[in-house]
């Protein structure tokens, strides 16, 4: 089995620190799926960043595209640091083709800087990204329980509002700040009221929602200026809220 290395670890855990403690959750083996699978995601959501034009971006996906019909088509696979142990994940958990693409599809989207017409224009990326990122995670894990739509929402519009200040003046001209925490408030209890639909085996793939309240909680606090502040959240705090999840099972 090929295994993720030290220095894609350390990246992905310096890079999604939430889903990375979360992780930890897990059994080994469960473990080094959700780490891979989120490696992949990172390889995706860091493309804007790592390119000069959106050209350029497109070149990135499509090899990504191109990678992935390699895995599911039983061509050789490109050998690469995440590629490689991401065709075996998929091999050994039956991931679907079609999440995975939309997956792809979805972060593509960050490279239009056409802001969101409106909310549900935000909360279809929402769940494009994040939420259909929790699906395949939970799958790594074996995992049974419907798509966990409400939640992969509300950790995507909290990420949205946790970026304001970046994407006001731009993908987000459209939207306020409060709108966008009240509609992570919302996905976010609904996601409590049917967590029986999600299962307790697949908490280490959503766990790291839980720090949501935290997050809102905070962008609410007097004095914060969503434009030119940034949430601070401090690694203690986070690690001890999720270790109480950790331990009771809920959120």
């Amino acid at each position: 089995m090929t295994e993720l290395l030290p220095t894609t670890i350390q990246s992905l855990k310096s890079a999604d620190p939430d889903r990375y403690r979360s992780a930890l959750m897990a059994d080994q083996q469960g473990r080094l799926d959700l780490l891979t699978l989120y490696s992949f995601h990172y390889e995706l959501a860091k493309v804007p960043d790592v390119t000069s034009e959106p050209m350029m971006g497109e070149i990135r996906y499509q090899w990504w595209r191109d990678a992935i019909e390699e895995i599911y088509s039983g061509k050789a696979v490109r050998r690469h640091e995440v590629a490689t142990p991401l065709s075996e994940l998929i091999s050994r958990r039956k991931l679907s083709r079609f999440h995975v693409d939309q997956l792809i599809d979805g972060r593509a989207r960050d490279l239009d800087p056409t802001p969101f017409e409106n909310l549900d224009e935000a909360k279809a990326y929402c769940r494009q990204t994040s939420g259909v990122l929790m699906q395949l995670g939970i799958a790594c894990l074996g995992a049974d329980g419907s798509e966990p739509v409400d939640a992969g929402e509300a950790w995507g519009m909290t990420g949205l509002a946790r970026a304001y200040g970046f994407y006001h003046d731009r993908i987000l001209s459209e939207l306020d700040i409060e709108t966008l925490i009240a509609s992570a408030e919302g996905s976010y209890e609904a996601t409590k009221a049917g967590m029986q639909r999600i299962g307790p085996n697949a908490m280490p793939a959503i766990a790291y929602i839980g720090l949501i309240p935290g997050f809102l909680k905070r962008m609410r606090s007097s004095g914060f200026d969503p434009q030119t502040q940034r949430v601070n959240y401090g690694p203690i705090a986070k690690q001890f809220k999720l270790f109480r999840i950790g331990l009771t099972g809920r959120l």
